[in-house]
């Protein structure tokens, strides 16, 4: 036996240990669960900017909703969303609360409800999975869940679908339990907690729950023929409290509105109800289940013996409830949904977590089943550092210690993990693919793409004229970035137009423009109408427009003041080259 075959045997007698020791002591599996998720995603929370454009609409209207106290009415920029349920704005509204003022100006703030739901969903997996399919296959489940891309990714934004995954998740679960009939005797209990998740999912994303549920029960029906269980869900005390917990959405509306849901046709209603996304794209055939196989990584590596392990043991409830989650919600997304792959199959991933902990398990111990999609550990290492470094070469990236450091540890576990996969040796795989994909998400939300820097245009003004800021006390004014970023950065009225920015510097106003170059002509001839010409270009900034696909060269202007204090001044790094300014391009480009 070579020296790296004799380690890996050390490293999985180990793994086993710990994951037995683990599910012997529920509460610390619980304590550990909690602490990888939270190394999963507060680096990302903590660190990465305002992200366009859902989020941000999300976190301005809490954060004018705080600003005006008005908590029945939430509206971004003066636009009402008829169809936006109001729980997470008020969710988003409280955390802005309960943290004061100072901290109201940053996007944290308003992700912290995602944030919970992320960590509650976690433990939701493990214990209500724990008496299904037992104490290590519910460990390693919700482990798996805990760091699957996508729940990492909806965890650190400030949309609805963090809070509304612990909803989903309590209410499949509960659902599972009652098919099952795990505990009879707490039944009702078990009950009333599918139809609370079912309400506060709906206060959180309208019908997104209900629908999940309904088309599980509907594939479960498809086999089963029957439907008698569903008096175990006891609707007579049941629905009462559903319609409770999601009154304040329809009550809100109807203060709003005068009739609910009056601005919206019956097409656009239809649409809402499915919850609060809209897509502006029509998905092509299978996105949903690509979005499903590459966001539930890492559990998807063993996709085909899991799958292949359902369907064999369809006749047990526990593997039937299981296989009609996940292929009864597919098929109503591929079929029927019109909201985008990322708000959506996130809500199956407990059940492809609970399915791979399972095919994992063979005769009482861990094994790797056959099957399993396996990477040479010799192609892992080059692979994951040439996409890191690749990244950053396009972003421009200045190389600093903790990206070093970061690259290092991600592409070391990775390759133990690749070796241990490749030796069929299970619980050092659990554990170091587990860690692993922790890392991952830590560093490449927390440190890898806040550093990207090209890709955050606003913030990217932000860096450049926050010196300036100290002596220009006027607005800001960006011209060619109409993202929501901007007016969470800069404050409403910042996104503005070539006129207004023409008349402020006509009329010697303090204030900052940030123009970007395609829009320049536009500047000149607002500038020329009024009989004025641009000040000197004190700073340019170069950045990339990620929503459309744009390049972007801002020069940045400062009126009212003749001269800056040399401390006010945009850093080195931000000095203006002679590179001529970018042609305008056609009216209707998507650069326009």
């Amino acid at each position: 036996m070579t020296s790296a075959s004799h380690s890996l045997e050390r490293l999985d007698s180990g793994c086993r240990t710990l994951i037995d020791g683990l599910a012997a002591r529920p509460r610390l599996a619980a304590a550990v669960l909690l602490a990888l998720a939270l190394i999963s995603y507060v680096p990302g929370l903590v660190t990465m900017p305002p992200v366009d454009r859902t989020e941000v609409v999300y976190a301005q209207m809490a954060r004018d909703m705080l600003a005006s106290g008005d908590f029945l009415d939430a509206e971004y920029l003066g636009e009402r969303f008829a169809f936006r349920p109001i729980g997470i704005t008020w969710m988003q509204g409280l955390a802005g609360q309960i943290l004061g003022k100072d901290a109201q100006a940053y996007i944290a703030t308003y992700r912290l409800p995602s944030l919970l739901g992320g960590l509650l969903a976690v433990l939701a997996v493990y214990w209500l999975s724990r008496p299904l399919i037992g104490a290590r296959a519910s460990l390693i489940a919700a482990a798996l869940f805990a760091v699957m891309p996508i729940v990492a990714l909806q965890a650190q934004l400030s949309i609805p679908e963090g809070p509304l995954l612990t909803a989903a998740t309590v209410a499949q679960l509960t659902l599972w339990r009652l098919y099952c009939r795990t505990s009879p005797k707490r039944e009702s209990e078990i009950a009333l907690l599918f139809w609370a998740a079912q309400g506060f999912g709906m206060l959180i994303n309208a019908l997104a729950v209900p629908i999940l549920s309904l088309s599980t029960i509907v594939a479960l029906y498809v086999f089963d023929r029957r439907l008698s269980w569903l008096k175990r869900l006891h609707p007579i005390s049941g629905v009462p409290l559903m319609a409770i917990i999601a009154a304040p959405w329809i009550l809100v509306r109807w203060h709003v509105d005068g009739v609910p849901f009056a601005t919206l046709s019956w097409s656009e209603l239809l649409h809402a109800l499915g919850g609060a996304q809209d897509m502006k794209w029509k998905a092509a055939p299978l996105t949903f289940t690509l979005g499903l196989l590459l966001g539930a990584l890492p559990a998807m590596v063993l996709l085909v013996p899991g799958a292949k392990h359902l369907w064999e043991h369809r006749t047990s409830p526990i593997h039937r409830f299981l296989f009609c989650w996940i292929v009864g919600y597919l098929a109503y997304l591929e079929l029927i949904a019109s909201k985008p792959a990322l708000y959506t199959v996130q809500t199956m991933f407990p059940a492809v977590a609970a399915a791979a902990a399972l095919v994992l398990e063979k005769s009482g111990r861990l094994a790797i089943p056959d099957y399993t999609l396996r990477l040479p550990a010799w192609f892992v290492a080059p692979g994951m550092a040439a996409v890191i470094a690749g990244a950053m070469a396009i972003a421009g990236a200045s190389v600093s210690p903790s990206l070093v450091l970061g690259t290092i540890i991600v592409v070391f576990l990775f390759t133990v993990s690749a070796l241990a996969l490749r030796a069929r040796l299970a619980p050092a795989w659990i554990v170091t693919t587990i860690l692993c994909f922790a890392a991952f998400l830590g560093f490449t939300f927390g440190v890898l793409l806040p550093n990207l820097a090209i890709g955050w245009p606003a913030a990217r003004i932000k860096a450049a004229i926050g010196p300036m800021q100290r002596c220009v006390v006027g607005p800001v004014g960006v011209l060619g970035f109409r993202e929501p970023s901007t007016t969470f950065r800069f404050g409403p009225g910042s996104e503005t137009n070539a006129g207004t920015i023409a008349s402020r510097m006509a009329g010697g106003d303090e204030s900052i423009a940030v123009v970007e170059d395609r829009w320049h002509p536009d500047l000149m001839a607002a500038l020329k109408a009024r009989n004025a010409t641009p000040p000197v270009r004190v700073g340019c900034v170069k950045a990339f427009n990620v929503m459309r696909g744009c390049p972007l060269n801002f020069s940045i202007y400062v009126t009212g003041i003749p001269q800056l204090d040399p401390v006010c001044k945009v850093p080195p790094q931000f000095a203006c080259t002679s590179e001529p300014l970018a042609t305008p391009g056609p009216a209707n480009s998507r650069c326009r």
